[in-house]
């Protein structure tokens, strides 16, 4: 209980997070009193996940507010685990239930970036999933990139057998608007997708990316390029990207020199906020109090 406490008084980042899914279960049901599901210790795979979100997480969300409501738990639950800057994706595809209305969408996230301006750094970014429609994205993903409120781009979805190329051009963009870029990669493909992604899209930060630990060719690359790799070791574990803990490759990826961060993913998903991981990593003995405090530092200075 010590650590725990010492750890939580510690200010933090969370660079790995998505919004609407990062809130404390214990919060979701002060709002949803009737949300009876427990989060797995393990899912069957990503799919699983998929399964969980669609069953569980997407019933609730029958309009704007409770989307919005989604997310502001999401900020309050990092706020409560003293994270003071926080990089969380909003998906795109959730303009759907802001009746289609990009700009509703856009000052909906604005509005709680100025509600909890004064306890939170928070900075959205928007999230687009790699089978996004391409005229989506150039339409939709642009307007936000273009807006004041969005500060980058991240994009998910499945990670074997994709073709980025198509993201080109926006990671260009943003780029050239100084918003940050980041593309989820190799937490279930391995380091030649990485490679790929790098070479095609050339990120500023890799979101998982734990599979470069089989590459040396990637790890140099991943340092030649001095990109940040935002990992969050028990959404691996439970997904089985990792088989355990105590097997995840983030050791070897630090002992690499490899610039990591560890970020919750979704916390209302994995149910571990960023104190939990780091006191799990340091009673696991895969790194020292002092080596944590490294990573903790290094993604808040990293800013």
């Amino acid at each position: 209980m010590a650590l725990r406490n010492k750890l939580h008084s510690l200010p933090k980042a969370d660079v790995h997070n998505h919004l609407h899914l990062s809130g404390a279960v214990e919060l979701l049901r002060e709002q949803y009193p009737g949300v009876q599901f427990e989060t797995p210790r393990y899912y069957d795979g990503f799919d699983g996940m998929m399964h969980f979100i669609v069953q569980h997480v997407n019933t609730l969300m029958r309009s704007s507010d409770d989307v919005i409501r989604l997310m502001d738990i999401g900020i309050r639950s990092s706020i409560n685990d003293n994270v003071r800057h926080l990089e969380a994706s909003v998906d795109m595809g959730l303009v759907a239930y802001f009746d289609n209305s990009l700009e509703t969408f856009i000052n909906a996230v604005g509005q709680l970036k100025k509600k909890y301006a004064s306890e939170i750094d928070f900075r959205p970014e928007i999230g687009i999933k790699k089978s996004a429609e391409m005229e989506e994205v150039y339409r939709d993903g642009m307007a936000c990139i273009e807006s004041e409120v969005f500060d980058g781009i991240d994009i998910y979805g499945k990670e074997t057998d994709q073709d980025l190329s198509g993201f080109k051009e926006i990671f260009q963009e943003a780029r050239a608007r100084s918003k940050k870029t980041k593309v989820h990669i190799g937490e279930f493909s391995d380091a030649q997708s990485m490679l790929r992604a790098i070479e095609t899209l050339e990120p500023d930060e890799i979101q998982h990316g734990i599979n470069a630990a089989d590459s040396e060719k990637a790890i140099q690359m991943i340092l030649d390029r001095n990109i940040r790799l935002n990992i969050c070791p028990h959404s691996n574990v439970a997904l089985g990207a990792a088989r355990s803990l105590l097997e995840h490759p983030v050791r070897k990826l630090y002992e690499e020199g490899v610039n990591i961060t560890i970020n919750t993913d979704d916390l209302l998903l994995f149910n571990a906020t960023i104190t939990d991981q780091f006191a799990d990593l340091i009673q696991q003995r895969m790194f020292t109090f002092e080596e944590i405090d490294e990573i903790r530092q290094n993604a808040i200075q990293g800013l």
